[in-house]
């Protein structure tokens, strides 16, 4: 090296700091050519390069160059070919003035029609034994060349570059490492929130089962025990009319005769006659009502049959309605434009849980008074479901997070952003997919596309 001692050692601790750079993560490749210049500078050469290991071991791949042509930069050279594979090999420094003895060194060959330098100095790159590359150094004919006092130098001062090669190294692989740590953990958690749904479900599927069992067994009585009133009812107002038409056609002022026709008035039996039949009416309603209320929520969860099957998606929008319907009532009026959809295979209560979380989002987004469309229609083998909503939209910028895990625009401790990351989940492993349309101040529209048979089914978990 062509320095003086205090020049040399201010190049040395130059040499170090490049390898504690702060921006080694950011971008290697300028750290590398970074690395070769100073090099090149340092044992006033023209030209260089500088080659990797590659992880198979097997070959080297260059990474930096000076005065070489941009299409080196990348290429691979295999151990034991050219000068930096033969010093990876070997293991040892080479020092090259003029033309090399193909017997001295076999396997490198320099071909005479490439402008070859005068002098060139390559060593490998050894760190405690092990090389993990190779660097070369040219100089041209017009100047001095090398001497086997830089060939040594050069050995010991690029013992500081492995140390800085590999401390490259290191990080990128930290930060490789880092990087799939974070995809596992993302994939941990996704799989909890699956599991937790899978949980959700399951219990849904409990409190239809147990509601289902405790409600019907007393609606059932009481279905019965109406059945029967209605006919005791109609017998006493039999026995009313066959009084009634006695009392006509009595005369005179008896004190019993007079007491009937006062208790009559007194409790307008012909009001009552009329109230009997309405009341009679509404409770068998009424009952009709949660008789429907258990069979929407059996429907909706699918207690007996969570496995793929083929299903009408619309007993499952208007089960889902009926469940949800408390959160809509007051914040939306509910369109339907169904259109006609053969049954399809899939998994009913997954499905139903993404009609929920879209009508539930769409009247969460609805801030007075709104209207909730469902659509639905059939495309060749695929069918549609549309929930739309009038209500204040997604900003542009948030459209390419809504189904990410966690995100959610709602305010803090109102919304835990798992819905629409569960729902594209869930449609995903139907092998479907979710569009959403969405326009600030006019409202959005979610479209789940879902295949009417699956080719290859998912576990169900």
């Amino acid at each position: 090296m062509a320095l003086d001692r205090m020049t040399k050692l201010s190049w040395i601790y130059d040499l170090y700091q490049l390898g504690q750079s702060s921006h080694l993560l950011e971008d290697p490749d300028k750290i590398y050519q970074q690395l070769l210049a100073h090099i090149v500078t340092g044992f006033d050469a023209r030209s260089g390069s500088l080659a990797l290991l590659t992880e198979e071991q097997n070959s080297l791949t260059i990474v930096a160059g000076i005065d070489l042509p941009p299409h080196v930069i990348g290429c691979s050279v295999a151990l034991g070919s050219g000068v930096l594979g033969w010093v990876a090999k070997e293991g040892q420094p080479l020092l090259i003035n003029g033309d090399l003895d193909p017997q001295k060194y076999p396997g490198i060959q320099r071909r005479r029609e490439q402008a070859a330098p005068s002098s060139a100095l390559c060593w490998p790159l050894k760190l405690r034994d092990r090389v993990i590359g190779a660097l070369s150094v040219n100089r041209p004919a017009e100047k001095t060349p090398f001497a086997e006092s830089d060939r040594d130098q050069g050995t010991a001062v690029l013992n500081l570059a492995s140390l800085a090669l590999e401390n490259i190294q290191l990080r990128l692989d930290q930060q490789r490492r880092f990087a799939e740590l974070q995809a596992t953990n993302q994939k941990l958690a996704e799989a909890q929130d699956q599991l937790l749904q899978a949980e959700k479900m399951a219990s849904i599927g409990q409190l239809a089962a147990g509601v289902a069992h405790e409600i019907n067994n007393p609606v059932g009585y009481v279905a019965s025990n109406l059945s029967s009133l209605g006919r005791y009812m109609d017998n006493l107002l039999s026995l009313l009319e066959a009084c009634d038409q006695l009392d006509a056609s009595l005369s005179g002022d008896a004190p019993e005769l007079l007491a009937l026709r006062a208790l009559k008035e007194k409790i307008d039996l012909t009001y009552l006659r009329e109230d009997l039949h309405d009341l009679l009416a509404e409770s068998k309603e009424g009952l009709e009502r949660v008789k429907k209320i258990v069979l929407d929520l059996k429907t909706f969860s699918h207690v007996d049959e969570a496995e793929w099957q083929v299903t009408d998606l619309h007993q499952g929008l208007d089960s889902t309605l009926n469940i949800v319907w408390n959160e809509l009532k007051y914040k939306a009026e509910v369109v339907k434009e169904y259109g006609t959809l053969p049954e399809i295979e899939c998994l009913p209560s997954q499905l139903n849980q993404v009609f929920m979380n879209l009508m539930v989002n769409a009247a969460h987004a609805i801030e007075s008074q709104g209207t909730i469309t469902l659509r639905t229609g059939h495309t060749g083998e695929q069918v549609w479901v549309e929930v739309s909503d009038t209500g204040k939209g997604i900003a542009p910028e948030n459209l390419g997070r809504i189904f990410d895990p966690f995100f959610t625009t709602k305010p803090v401790g109102t919304g835990t952003g798992l819905g629409l990351s569960l729902s594209y989940g869930i449609v995903k492993k139907h092998h479907g997919n979710i569009e959403v349309d969405s326009t600030l101040g006019k409202g959005t529209t979610f479209r789940v596309w879902l295949p009417l048979r699956q080719a290859v089914k998912q576990e169900n978990g």
